[in-house]
């Protein structure tokens, strides 16, 4: 699947990204992951993602797989955080998330590619996420592709942690 395949997610499927994070909730939460619930990430939020075009999403037979939000905010708690160079503004990666029927076909690696061609066709100069430290499969998938631990983080369900690439 290539990148041409990553398409702005436009308000009219809010609900369907909705379902996929309620399908993610219970799939995280069967592994024992308690990382988002009611409160995070609401239907505000993603209101507001779309309305602001900084969601991205990738379609599989016209159904949406997963998606990733990109953009300049950073969390107040970054500032806590000792990065490496401080030149230019960097892309804030936040929220990506892979419908569990699809995880485990790229999908998430495909999101990473994109997000990284997006910093650079966009001239940021670095990327900068956080992963919730109880989710495994997020953190090995930011460390298996490049992405360096940067510090920690408190947020409303624990810590968290920053990474940079």
């Amino acid at each position: 699947m290539k990148a041409e395949n990553i398409l702005k997610i436009e308000l009219r499927d809010v609900n369907d990204v909705m379902r996929l994070i309620k399908e993610a909730i219970v799939e995280m939460e069967s592994q024992n992951i308690y990382q988002w619930d009611e409160v995070y990430p609401d239907y505000n939020t993603i209101s507001a993602d779309i309305q602001a075009e900084t969601m991205f999403g990738v379609f599989k037979n016209l159904e949406l797989a997963g998606f990733v939000v990109l953009d300049k905010d950073q969390s107040p708690e970054y500032s806590s955080i000792k990065w490496e160079s401080n030149i230019g503004t960097p892309l804030v990666m936040h929220r990506l998330c892979v419908r569990p029927k699809f995880q485990g076909q790229g999908i998430a690696k495909q999101l990473l590619r994109f997000s990284e061609q997006f910093a650079i066709d966009n001239s940021y100069k670095s990327i900068i996420l956080d992963s919730f430290s109880g989710n495994p499969l997020a953190l090995n998938l930011y460390e298996n592709n490049g992405y360096v631990k940067k510090g920690k983080v408190t947020f409303r369900k624990g810590f968290s942690i920053a990474i940079k690439n």
